[in-house]
């Protein structure tokens, strides 16, 4: 789904070959579950499993789109269980951010260790349909505090107030460190980097959007149609 941007958007956020005995040497230290690999990329993303894997799969996320939603809740197992835990294969989120409460969401959401992230990503994702309805609440009812100059208590409450906060602090972190997260600079600057990469230089077509070994699959939305792609790659 192409972003949608809300009117308050601005208001809220003014190998070379390797020697036999090296290769043996790391395959015998390999995890038996890479899924317990987890890690923040240079990129901006989180990723889990094989950092060396045979195909890398990055998803460009929106916590606001629905389709994000379903594949989060349905493709996050399968490809997990069946590709990324032996090492075939790395899965990395990055935020493609549409609107103000995705940012806010996305910025929430990592403040969790990358250990829990993709835990917290699924619970927010089968959440989505209940926070962002709590959320267009608290947002209407609150639009002075969301128009003052200092927003920073206003947006820690619209997290609280939707749900998303409960949410999210069963997975390691406290409110008073999301509100922290929320006015991390540094946080916002990687969230704006991998959204301006994701449609301004990757120029995806919507979200969720994936890159398989850096490439772009165009037209590609959901698993069954990501699936296939993965194994092909896992071929060639």
């Amino acid at each position: 789904m192409k972003p949608v941007f809300v009117a308050f958007v601005a208001a809220l956020f003014a190998v070379s070959g390797t020697a036999p005995v090296e290769a043996a040497s790391r395959a015998a230290h390999a995890p038996a579950d890479w899924t317990r690999v987890v890690e923040q990329t240079p990129e901006g993303g989180i990723r889990m499993g094989n950092p060396n894997a045979r195909v890398k799969l990055v998803e460009f996320f929106s916590f606001t789109c629905p389709h994000c939603a379903v594949f989060a809740t349905t493709a996050f197992k399968p490809l997990t269980d069946k590709y990324v835990r032996s090492g075939q294969v790395s899965f990395e989120l990055r935020s493609a951010l549409r609107d103000a409460l995705d940012f806010s969401v996305a910025l929430s959401t990592r403040c969790v260790a990358p250990r829990d992230f993709f835990g917290a990503v699924e619970d927010v994702m089968a959440g989505q349909p209940d926070w962002e309805t709590k959320a267009a609440d608290w947002i209407s009812a609150h639009q002075t505090e969301l128009s003052a100059p200092d927003k920073s208590a206003a947006i820690h409450a619209l997290m609280a107030g939707s749900g998303v906060e409960a949410l999210i602090v069963k997975h390691g972190t406290t409110p008073a460190a999301i509100g922290r997260c929320l006015d991390d600079k540094g946080l916002q600057s990687v969230l704006e980097k991998t959204t301006n990469d994701a449609w301004n230089v990757r120029k995806i077509g919507g979200t969720p959007g994936f890159l398989l070994n850096d490439m772009i699959q165009s037209g590609v939305y959901d698993w069954a149609a990501l699936e296939p792609k993965i194994q092909a790659a896992l071929k060639g």
